[in-house]
């Protein structure tokens, strides 16, 4: 054990035992801004970056991990609920979202023609959406296509494989509407882009029959309402369990949420899948400045393309590799149980337990008002006691 380490572990015990309460940032965030001097106040205060504050448990004895290069790893998904007639499958928890960029044709094309050699040279199916038409009549990957507004669709128009609908917050009955007239012609996977976890909106949608949500986390932080400021993990857990309410009792049919925004590492994609995301909207503008970079001849779209294809293959290596890893054989298997955190707002906001403690600080805080109902013989109904846990944890940390 090096002298950082000691001095870790010993600042640790210190304040556990002047506070009584654990720490509500990682000592080593702590550690980081002592020896950075050189920046000013404001730069002090930046806000942490919550993924870097979640980690992953490693597999078990009683759960070994699993050898990615001689055993199979799933990272399939069938896009559809039970009675979606033309599911779509993809090979990887992926959709290709253009949705960020206002690219160029020629760099839309060399992401195309990378779709292409997946699906054909290595049978690897990614899904692609957007708003754009795309003209390319030899594509072999399946194609959402995004309407936003009033846009209206005819049934001789129906090209593509699947459809992401934008939530129309100012009209919801007419959107209903809209839905319902769609899902009777459309026998593909629908999904529906929204900017709350209101259970009115989402029961709504998949009572009529839509077949996942879509947030995108970018957008819904930004703007003005309850998550402006929040993190993309905030968003995540809440849609989630917006969902699992739905589905309250019974089994869900296929309903899935696809978590679209700043997922630019393999790392974000796996914690997002964990904390309940089925399918990750992937930016195309990531993909292609991640292959133009490499490149200072961006006309050549050859090149650009078989950066984009190497880089989807890498991707895919690694997402079974962190699975594996936690002895999961199957990618979906993942879920908050396998995550830490060491920031106590993480937890507030997704339920991961603390490292070292082993439960979320919800659970630390539920379990001293039950201590203390049993030392003051006090009989305090359900209703009530989550109301006063909510209290004490909008009074302490002010979420």
């Amino acid at each position: 054990m090096n002298n950082k380490e000691k001095f870790i572990i010993r600042s640790s015990i210190l304040e556990l035992a002047e506070s009584g309460t654990p720490r509500n940032i990682s000592i080593d965030d702590r550690i980081k801004n002592n020896n950075n001097n050189n920046h000013n106040e404001r730069e002090k205060e930046k806000p942490l970056n919550f993924w870097d504050s979640i980690t992953a448990l490693g597999a078990q004895l009683s759960r070994p991990p699993y050898d990615p290069y001689r055993e199979i790893i799933n990272l399939e998904i069938s896009v559809g609920r039970k009675q979606c007639q033309n599911k779509v499958v993809l090979s990887m928890p992926l959709l290709i979202y253009d949705n960020y960029v206002k690219s160029e044709e020629t760099s839309l094309d060399t992401l195309h023609d990378a779709l292409n050699w997946l699906a054909v040279n290595e049978n690897i199916n990614l899904g692609f959406v957007s708003d754009k038409s795309i003209k390319n009549i030899n594509r072999k990957y399946p194609y959402f296509k995004r309407i936003i507004g009033k846009s209206k669709i005819e049934k001789k128009d129906f090209d593509f494989e699947g459809l992401v609908l934008q939530y129309n917050n100012d009209d919801h009955d007419k959107f209903i509407q809209f839905l319902t007239d769609i899902r009777k012609e459309f026998k593909g996977p629908i999904l529906v882009e929204i900017d709350d976890t209101d259970d009115r909106y989402i029961n709504s949608i998949l009572d009529i029959g839509a077949d996942g949500i879509v947030a995108d986390t970018i957008k819904i932080t930004n703007q003005q309402g309850k998550y402006k400021g929040k993190h993309a993990i905030t968003v995540i857990h809440d849609m989630r369990r917006a969902i699992n309410q739905y589905y309250a009792g019974k089994e869900n049919d296929g309903a899935m949420l696809v978590a679209a925004g700043d997922f630019n590492n393999t790392g974000r994609i796996v914690k997002a899948a964990a904390l309940g995301a089925d399918i990750i909207g992937y930016s195309t503008s990531m993909l292609i400045a991640n292959a133009a970079n490499h490149y200072e001849n961006l006309s050549n779209t050859n090149a650009i393309s078989e950066r984009i294809y190497r880089h989807v293959l890498a991707t895919k290596g690694e997402l079974k590799g962190v699975p594996a890893a936690l002895g999961y054989s199957n990618f979906y298997n993942m879920s908050p149980a396998d995550l830490r955190t060491s920031s106590i707002e993480v937890s507030l906001q997704t339920d991961i337990a603390i490292e070292g403690i082993d439960k979320s600080y919800r659970q630390i805080i539920e379990e001293l008002v039950d201590e203390y109902e049993i030392k003051e013989r006090l009989n305090i109904d359900e209703g009530k006691k989550q109301k006063l846990v909510a209290h004490l944890l909008t009074n302490r940390y002010g979420v």
